[in-house]
């Protein structure tokens, strides 16, 4: 499921929204479209940045993302045979 919110504004409005949502992020308080976003601290996430021009237009994109499936580790049992 993707859930997106638009925006528009100048370069201070867009400061200012900088400035909340990535406390809100890392505070547990960020909410996309009512989906509440969290960061998961028990896993490693893929961070990019992105920036990509052409003569009509300029986009930077910043990129997080994770896996939600469980990392698995090997256990060594050992048995005791009489």
């Amino acid at each position: 499921m993707k859930y997106q919110e638009d925006f528009f504004g100048s370069k201070s409005d867009f400061a200012d929204f900088v400035k909340k949502v990535v406390p809100d992020l890392f505070s547990g308080k960020l909410a996309v479209e009512g989906k509440n976003v969290g960061i998961p601290a028990d896993r490693n996430v893929d961070y990019k940045i992105k920036y990509s021009e052409d003569e009509e237009s300029a986009a930077l994109t910043l990129k997080v993302s994770w896996d939600f499936g469980t990392e698995t580790e090997e256990e060594e049992i050992e048995l005791d045979v009489d």
